[in-house]
């Protein structure tokens, strides 16, 4: 009887790489940079104050990190790690402000602002948590041939 030759693979098993699957708390880390990029993107557009390119930016690159969270992507990792004091930091001072207006805690507006700082804040230290956790369950950014 004829036999069907075998089929090999033309590359080492060591070169070859598994994506890996996202998990719960990469998922969760992918979501609150999308919502905290939509935050930072909605605040200066509802304000009509475009000036505040900072805002902006950030909003842009924390929608970046998310999207690459989703991946798996090294790059999402670390743009989510370097973000970590970035989104402390201007809710924190956003807080200052606001707190420091005189009459801020009378506006219903003014204490849901204050509260959605504090929100975010908080999510931001849950995120970097559950990201320096998960730090193992990212894909390299490029396959390495194996070294013979």
């Amino acid at each position: 009887m004829l036999s069907k030759p075998e089929t090999t693979s033309k590359q080492s098993p060591e070169a070859e790489t598994e994506q890996l699957k996202r998990t719960t708390g990469i998922t969760f880390a992918a979501i609150f940079y999308f919502a905290a990029g939509i935050y930072y993107l909605a605040f200066p557009i509802l304000t009509q104050d475009l000036t505040q390119v900072h805002l902006l930016t950030i909003g842009i690159v924390s929608i970046i990190a998310g999207y690459f969270l989703v991946k798996p992507h090294r790059l999402g990792l670390w743009l989510g790690l370097l973000l970590f004091p970035v989104h402390i930091v201007t809710p924190a001072f956003g807080f200052q402000a606001e707190f420091n207006v005189a009459g801020a805690l009378n506006s219903p507006l003014d204490v849901i602002f204050l509260a959605s700082l504090i929100v975010l804040i908080f999510f931001t230290s849950v995120t970097f948590l559950v990201l320096l956790d998960q730090r193992r369950n990212f894909m390299p950014s490029e396959a390495k041939p194996a070294k013979k």
